[in-house]
């Protein structure tokens, strides 16, 4: 990957260890070949327009202050808008190297972002609608700690609708800290903005006191094992671009199912990330294991090493059916297939994405005929949740 400077770098390995390498592009490009904008997101129908743009404040002064808002935080904002205009008549993203990228949404929602460097915290630079739809304005130091903390696209996006509505509300705020003394309010008040259409204060340092909150320590420990989670979808990731993915899938199909694993938040990651690490690590006696998420079922499957491939999948299918039989209030199911776990041994996997909208008549008939046979999953009870902030 190549950058024009390291603020551009910065900014776009921070993002995409949010939204992971299928979805994250550098330096993309319009039709005529020149840049579209800095970084893009595409991720189902939610596109983040990121504009990086770093000079350094001389002094507090005011003649220099204005230098460099200009220089910074209106020419993001230009860049910006005129990224979405373009955006909105093209087919598909087109990468920096010239190749397509994933396809772009008809109607989609547009996030616009700038993050300005070398303020050196000295400017108030808030965000806001700045004529063409609301901009989020970011220093180098808040832009950090928004995406390490929000570190999934559901996350961010939630985030940054809710405060879309929450900085627009006439009522009169005063917002003396940082964007993370915001995010801090809003993590404290369960994910969700005071409604309240009365004066409200902000004050500096509340996300220095919430990161000392003890169930806040606790959350990010018992976060750890979401890893296996992230990994899982950049492993598959990585072979479904580079054409090894097995059996041979198209970007559109595969990505649909690696959208949706990667539409799970930080906690429920963290879940399915512990339940399919302890799954491998039981798969010599469990050869298969039931997954859930508020959207979605997922279908874990581990068969001996050398067994046809074929069958494997084969079976992958059925128990996916079973699955969402099983659930029916889930209408998508994940399968996700490999070999029994054997330490410092390779595995394959196998990936299917199942989405049965309508259960019918006759999909019971084939289940009741399919599970008198098979039994797949009949009894199973582990159980799937925990305090997302254990004491």
């Amino acid at each position: 990957m190549t950058f024009q400077n390291k603020s551009e770098e910065f900014v776009y390995n921070v993002t995409r260890k949010s939204f992971l390498s299928l979805w994250s592009y550098a330096n993309p490009k319009k039709p005529d070949k020149n840049e579209l904008c800095d970084v893009l997101t595409v991720f189902g129908s939610n596109v983040a327009i990121f504009s990086v743009k770093e000079s350094k404040l001389k002094s507090d002064s005011d003649h220099h202050i204005q230098r460099w808002k200009r220089e910074v935080i209106d020419a993001g904002i230009r860049s910006v808008y005129g990224a979405q205009k373009t955006i909105r008549s093209l087919p598909y993203v087109i990468r920096a190297d010239g190749s397509a990228g994933l396809t772009l949404p008809s109607e989609p929602t547009i996030y616009r972002i700038v993050v300005g460097l070398g303020s050196q915290r000295k400017i108030p630079i808030p965000s806001g609608d700045y004529g063409k739809g609301f901009v989020h304005v970011f220093d180098e130091v808040s832009f950090s700690i928004i995406m390490e903390e929000l570190d999934t696209a559901p996350d961010l996006f939630e985030y940054l609708t809710k405060k879309i509505v929450f900085v627009s509300n006439s009522a009169w705020k005063d917002i003396e800290g940082g964007e993370e003394d915001l995010l801090a309010l809003y993590l404290h008040n369960g994910r969700e903005f005071p409604t309240a259409t009365n004066f409200i204060s902000i004050g500096s340092g509340i996300w220095d006191k919430f990161l000392q909150n003890p169930q806040y320590i606790n959350k990010k420990e018992a976060d750890k094992v979401s890893i296996v989670w992230d990994n899982l979808i950049e492993y598959i990731t990585k072979h479904l671009l580079a054409g090894t993915l097995e059996p041979r899938s198209n970007l559109s199909d595969t990505e649909l199912a690696l959208r949706q694993m990667a539409s799970e938040h930080r906690y429920q990651r963290r879940l399915l990330g512990d339940s399919y690490n302890d799954f491998l690590q039981q798969s010599h006696k469990v050869r298969a294991r039931l997954g859930k998420s508020d959207n979605a079922t997922y279908v874990f499957l581990a068969c001996p090493l050398g067994d046809s491939r074929q069958d494997r999948t084969n079976e992958l299918l059925l128990r996916c059916f079973v699955a969402r039989g099983k659930f029916k209030d889930r209408a998508t199911v994940i399968g996700i297939a490999t070999e029994v776990y054997v330490p410092n041994q390779g595995f394959s996997l196998d990936l299917i994405y199942m989405h049965k909208p309508e259960w019918t008549d006759e999909d019971q008939k084939n289940w009741d005929e399919l599970q008198s046979h098979m039994h797949y999953f009949e009894g199973e009870s582990k159980p799937f949740g925990q305090d997302e902030f254990p004491l």
